[in-house]
């Protein structure tokens, strides 16, 4: 069975993962603060909106679970807006490189598309039966 959240704490965690490998990257290559920065800007963006959309289609599968007529959108309004803010920020605020915090702001979604092809190999992979315990 496939688990939302589990995989939501997998992005997670690789993004985490890439978080601290660019400040790694940021202590030992200093020059290219405006790259790491703009990185790490767009990384944590990104890491936002995966876990907005994650509640929002849970809202929207429990409303269809319980056979609610009330309308859920998937709220791509507002995480237009989180990249935006993420873009604005790093660029006016810190100055930092635009293709670096576009390139950050979909390291959640490459991240979700592998960890859902690695999941969907290991279920593919897995033996599955009707067998429900009972014996002959």
């Amino acid at each position: 069975m496939y688990d939302l959240s589990t995989h939501v704490k997998a992005v997670t965690r690789v993004n985490f993962f890439f978080l601290s490998a660019c400040c790694l990257a940021w202590a030992l290559l200093p020059a290219y603060e405006d790259w790491w920065g703009g990185l790490m800007i767009g990384c944590a963006a990104s890491l936002i909106n995966a876990r907005h959309l994650a509640w929002k289609v849970t809202r929207a599968s429990a409303n269809a679970a319980a056979h609610g007529t009330k309308r859920v959108n998937l709220g791509y309004l507002t995480r237009a807006c989180i990249a935006l803010l993420a873009v604005v920020l790093a660029t006016r605020t810190y100055t930092f490189q635009l293709p670096a915090v576009v390139t950050g702001l979909i390291i959640a979604q490459l991240a979700t598309l592998i960890l859902g092809f690695f999941a969907s190999r290991k279920l593919a992979q897995m033996e599955i039966t009707d067998e429900r315990g009972e014996t002959n």
